[in-house]
Formats: C-alpha cells, structure tokens, sequence
C-alpha cells in the first residue's frame, strides 16, 4: 500500500515538473516573438546580399518557436503523434535552413517519408481532440480506444471494427464509406476501407463541450 502511494506521489510530481517545463517553454516562446518584428525591420533595410542570410535566420527562429509549441503539446498531452510531429517540424528545419546540398535534402525528404509512414500506420490517430472528434484504426483493441475516451465505450467486442460493425448490423444498415452510426454516447463514421473492410474510423462525442 505504501509503494502505491509512493508511485501515486512521484507521479504527480513528474506532472509538476513537466507542467512547469511547459510554461517555462511558454514564456521563453512568448518573451522571443519582438525578435521577429527585429528579424523583419532587418529585413526590410538590408541590402540586397544580406536580405537572404537574415531572412534565413528569421525562418530558423520561427521554425524552432514551432518545434517549442509542439514540445509544450507533447508534453502536456502525451500523445504519441506529438513527437512524430516534432520529429517532422525538426527535419523540415534542418532541410530549409541548413540543407545546402543534395544529399542532404534527399535524405531529409526520406526521413520524413518514413515519419509520415509511422504516423499512419503504426501510431493511433487522435485528432481534434478537443473538439471531441477522434480518429482510429478500425483493429484497435477496445481498452487501447478508451485510454484516449472521455467515457469509455461498454461493449463486449475486444476490437472496434467488430463492435462498430456489430451497430451497422443492428441498425440495419450498409457498411461503405461515409456511413455513420451511433450509439448512446459517439457518433462512428467510416472514414476508410479496403477490400470492403473498414480501415479507419472517425468517433464524435456526441456530448463534447458540456
């Protein structure tokens, strides 16, 4: 009993920390953004030659106020396609500013072919999620889907595709895509398929915002 409470304890001591790394990130982002107005008056009373090296610098320092936004995101959501987003922000950085070569922008375009390859097929989607709009891949196990749920879905199916397909067949209706259901708490649309299989599936809270 006393390890769970320990546990319990240095648990939400680490959301501390991490809270408080946020806001300092935060305010680090907020007290950079009159550099911006500077890199932009720079800018417009540079000479000709000089334009292209402030400009560059000007681009670098927004990008990495981005890649710290999203940093900020990863840390106070703690979803994994935060850091796939990151990873990309990173790399696109690394190619507009300090990609002179090639080689370089080769493989930096692969790197984020492979991350936007990761993100679709082996991360779970959870988009606009404070709009209450959810995105999953339709054989994800059921306990996997309520971790990312406000209230969780009761359903003796262990995947979702099963359970969603279990609602069509008791709603009578036809399963293609576009084609949405609902039960006592989220609205389901098909959002992808294959082979006459769903793929992916869009969930609404029907009660998001109350």
């Amino acid at each position: 009993m006393n390890r769970k409470k320990y546990i319990t304890r240095l648990q939400s001591l680490l959301y501390a920390l991490e809270f408080a790394m946020a806001v300092t990130i935060i305010i680090g982002i907020v007290t950079s953004v009159p550099d911006l107005f500077k890199y932009m008056v720079d800018i417009a009373h540079s000479t000709k030659g000089s334009s292209y090296e402030l400009f560059q610098s000007f681009l670098s320092h927004v990008l990495l106020m981005v890649i710290g936004l999203e940093f900020v995101a990863m840390l106070i959501n703690h979803e994994e396609y935060q850091i796939i987003y990151i990873m990309i922000m990173v790399v696109a950085r690394k190619m507009l500013i300090y990609g002179d070569n090639t080689q370089d922008l080769f493989i930096g375009v692969l790197a984020i072919a492979v991350l936007f390859i990761v993100r679709k097929y082996f991360t779970i989607h959870k988009i606009l999620a404070n709009a209450g709009v959810a995105f999953f891949d339709a054989q994800t196990r059921m306990e996997k889907v309520n971790e990312h749920l406000v209230r969780d879905i009761e359903s003796r199916e262990e995947i979702l595709g099963d359970y969603i397909q279990k609602i069509f067949d008791e709603q009578d209706k036809i399963v293609e895509l576009g084609a949405v259901v609902e039960d006592e708490r989220y609205v389901y649309q098909v959002e992808e398929m294959d082979e006459g299989r769903m793929t992916m599936i869009a969930l609404e809270d029907k009660y998001k915002g109350m």
